[in-house]
Parts: C-alpha cells; structure tokens; sequence
C-alpha cells in the first residue's frame, strides 16, 4: 500500500469516526439519557448532570468539528487514484450535468452540515444567547439529527454521481 493511498485511508476513517461519534452522541442523549434522566432524577440533580455533561461534551465537539472540515476539505481536494480510478475529488472528471448536480448536492449537504455544527456547538454552549435553544433540547437535538440524516443522504447520493 503506497503512502497516498494509506494517507486517503486513514483521512477517510477519520472522517466517518468523527461523524458517528458526532451524531451518535446527540441520538445516545435525546433518545436514552434525556427520558431516562427526567423519570429518575429531580430537577437540580438533572441540571447539574446536564451541566457536567456539557462542560466535558463541548470540548469533543470542536474538536470533532475541526476534524470533520478538515477531513472533509483533504477528500473534497486532494485526488487520490488507485489502479488509475480516482477515488477523492472524482467531481473533477464528472461531465458538465454530472458536475452540475454534483455541486448543487454537495451545497444542501454543506448547508445542512453547518446548520449541524452549529446546533451541535450552542446546545452544550455557556452563552446565554442561546439558552432559548438549550431549554428547548429535545426539540433541537431531533433538528440536529434530521439534518445529520440530511448529510447522510447527500453523501450517499453524491458517491454514486458520474
């Protein structure tokens, strides 16, 4: 295995890891945590888990954040061909209405995708700008995982264009 190709590897798992750590967290604490938390604990023990919960969680957030943009601009990029078929930035040789719908996908999933980083960061935030956002988690944890199911099927469209 030549170092091109293990560098497209590694960039890759990179890159799914951080978006299942990501998402699956957010699935993980609206669906388990949050209901379970409500029925056993009362209400000053609830806000001080949730407070501990985000003041280690925003942490790993930007820093999954950092890692998926930066991953995602290598695979987006960098061409990297095995046996002569490119497999990153294939867009480059996609015809014009390949290109074209490419693009516009790659945009709703660009879109979506900072509309996700951007939940995913105020929710576990301090500021109190977004304290609306944070009183209302169960409603923005299901939009953070609806545009993360966005993403998902704009990635999944994109890799079978051309």
């Amino acid at each position: 295995m030549d170092a091109p190709l293990l560098l497209t590897a590694l960039v890759r798992y990179i890159h799914i890891g951080t978006a299942m750590l990501a998402i699956g967290a957010p699935f993980f604490i609206r669906f388990a945590l949050m209901p379970a938390a409500r029925k056993v604990l009362d209400d000053v023990t609830h806000r001080n888990l949730r407070d501990a919960i985000n003041a280690r969680w925003r942490i790993i957030v930007y820093i999954l954040i950092t890692l998926f943009i930066l991953t995602g601009l290598y695979n987006f990029l960098v061409p990297t061909r095995i046996n002569g078929v490119l497999v990153t930035a294939r867009w480059r040789e996609f015809a014009p209405d390949a290109r074209r719908m490419y693009h516009m996908l790659f945009g709703i999933k660009m879109l979506a995708a900072f509309a996700l980083f951007f939940l995913a960061s105020v929710l576990p935030g301090r500021t109190t700008t977004f304290a609306p956002l944070r009183k209302n988690a169960p409603l923005w944890l299901s939009v953070l995982l609806v545009l993360a199911a966005i993403v998902v099927a704009c990635s999944v469209t994109l890799r079978y264009i051309g």
